[in-house]
């Protein structure tokens, strides 16, 4: 008999061979689930049972009256006063209690976990290779990427909680509240208040910044770069950026040159002969530095062959994350151009242009605030550049975001690293943001699946796909259609598993503030950078600025 392809399943549909009777191991297994379950139904207490009903009634909400203000908070529109009077209950004074009933947590999916090898980005290879060599460049010291997260205090929020939609380990907010001398301030939280969170590359909590009043703020750093064990100063309010860029220790001065040294020194350069030193590509590039891709040459390999150090493609390649995918965008015939603020190229990198089969990406040094923008950058029309849900209907929040959730029946802890929405099977499935997919496969814990690399720091991670409409390395725009929803894999329902991370690490995808496309500033800031803009793309194709060898 012939097999037919199911068009929302994507699987066989024809009869396979059944077997019976089923073997006395399925028996056995069936005989203790069944009694498992009778037991749980029998001392399951029914207040329990009603409030994970009425929590999941409570739940609905409609993503067009779901809406996101220019700063990055979200509020509920006004047309919808039961909406309105609910979702920042449920999503802020309740985030687990509400949903952690037994009954609730009997139904969940405790198989939708993947190891990091399954979501690994295929440039994360790259990304480490790049970071050694500009190690060792840097005499054998890594620098990682650090930035600044802001999260907003909401109603019902604790310092535990704020900690814990961030999925920053308990050992290492207590490590903070330690300090008791200021304990008592860390823990008096005031609605609105803003809260930065430093965290690098691996999202390991580098500072932490609370304000204490209009003027002054408390300022929490790691003592030792692999402990949790962390100082605090109380400083001026703001102090920890300056200028845009993370305030870093100076390099320590090189130790002044006696008169003695400086003798011995003239003496080895009038004895020994002046040989012609030949200049690397480093050193003699010019104020603009054209790299090619040549045929079978990796990207990084032939941009440090034209001139430019580990450490600056290793900023070139965080700067492009979520639009890039250098492991497959990146061909033989592909061109970038970067130029310097300064001659002979130094100074910073001031702009950088990719021309990739036809499309062209850029990004552009905004010299007041020091932070690189691309041309969409600069319309302050374009707010919501992060979406909260990446779908259209009314969905009800089946099981929510638990680093911490506890097996019902096992005690073990397993995270719930997602969102799980009940909706129905087909339901189109949209990118919330920009990005590029590096992910889009089959297992059999989680279907089929979906992972999306967006700009900066965030990724995101869909499950239980009945249909996947994207393929891997392709770009995706805000709003596209990426999948349907289904119920593939270990699921006990049509759902949606949705993951928002931030540097591979899930957060609360409900709770933490979504800082999507940024803008410049005021309308005179906007106008000047787009006349400096200007002035970049002129100075990106003038071949007087690359250096003769």
């Amino acid at each position: 008999m012939k097999t037919s392809e199911d068009y929302i399943f994507c699987e066989r549909a024809g009869n396979t061979s059944w077997r019976f009777p089923i073997s006395k191991k399925h028996v056995c297994a069936c005989a203790v689930t069944m009694t498992a379950a009778a037991v749980l139904a029998v001392f399951s207490p029914h207040e329990d049972l009603i409030t994970a009903q009425n929590s999941q009634q409570e739940q609905e909400f409609d993503e067009n009256s779901y809406i996101q203000n220019d700063d990055g908070s979200a509020q509920i529109a006004a047309n919808s006063a039961a909406v309105n009077q609910s979702l920042s209950d449920l999503f802020a004074s309740k985030p687990h209690s509400a949903f952690q009933s037994s009954s609730q947590e009997a139904t969940d999916n405790y198989d939708d976990t993947l190891p990091d090898s399954a979501l690994a980005d295929s440039d994360d290879a790259l990304d480490d290779q790049v970071k050694d060599l500009a190690a060792r460049d840097n005499g054998n010291k890594a620098e990682d990427e650090l930035k600044w997260f802001e999260e907003d205090v909401q109603k019902g929020d604790t310092i535990s909680s704020i900690f814990s939609d961030l999925n920053i380990p308990a050992s290492v907010t207590m490590a903070i509240l330690d300090n008791k001398k200021v304990a008592a301030e860390v823990n008096s939280l005031q609605l609105g208040e803003h809260l930065s969170f430093l965290l690098d590359d691996k999202s390991r909590l580098m500072a932490f910044v609370k304000p204490l009043d209009k003027d002054r703020q408390l300022r929490f750093y790691r003592n030792t770069p692999d402990k949790a064990d962390f100082a605090y100063v109380i400083e001026k309010k703001g102090s920890h950026l300056k200028d845009g860029e993370i305030l870093v220790a100076e390099t320590p001065a090189k130790p002044v040159a006696t008169q003695e040294t400086e003798k011995q020194n003239a003496q080895k350069s009038t004895d020994t002969p002046k040989t012609e030193k030949k200049l690397s590509a480093r050193e003699s590039r010019g104020r603009l530095v054209v790299v090619s891709i040549g045929k079978g040459e990796t990207f990084s390999t032939a941009a440090n062959n034209a001139g430019i150090s580990y450490a600056e493609i290793n900023k070139i390649l965080n700067l492009f994350k979520g639009r890039i995918q250098f492991s497959r965008n990146i061909r033989a015939g592909d061109t970038m151009r970067v130029l310097f603020t300064d001659s002979k190229g130094r100074g910073k990198i001031s702009a950088v242009e990719f021309s990739l089969q036809g499309r062209k990406v850029s990004a552009f040094l905004n010299s007041k605030d020091g932070k690189y923008y691309d041309e969409h950058g600069l319309n302050s029309t374009v707010s919501n550049a992060f979406r909260r849900f990446p779908f259209n209907i009314r969905a009800k929040v089946t099981s929510p975001f638990n680093p911490s959730r506890r097996h019902p029946v096992t005690g073990v802890t397993r995270p719930h690293n997602g969102v799980d929405f009940g909706m129905p099977v087909g339901t189109p499935i949209i990118a919330p943001s920009d990005g590029v997919v590096t992910k889009a496969s089959f297992t059999r814990s989680t279907g089929y699946y979906i992972v999306l690399r967006h700009r900066g720091a965030y990724s995101t991670v869909y499950m239980h796909l009945s249909k996947l409409g994207v393929k891997v390395g392709q770009n995706v725009k805000m709003g596209s259609v990426i999948a349907r929803s289904g119920n593939t894999g270990l699921s006990t329902g049509p759902h949606l598993h949705y993951e928002l991370r931030i540097n591979g690490r899930p957060v609360n995808a409900l709770r933490v503030k979504l800082s999507g496309m940024q803008d410049p500033g005021a309308t005179s800031d906007r106008k000047r950078f787009a006349a400096n803009i200007k002035n970049y793309k002129k100075d990106l194709y003038n071949q007087k600025l690359i250096a003769k060898r």
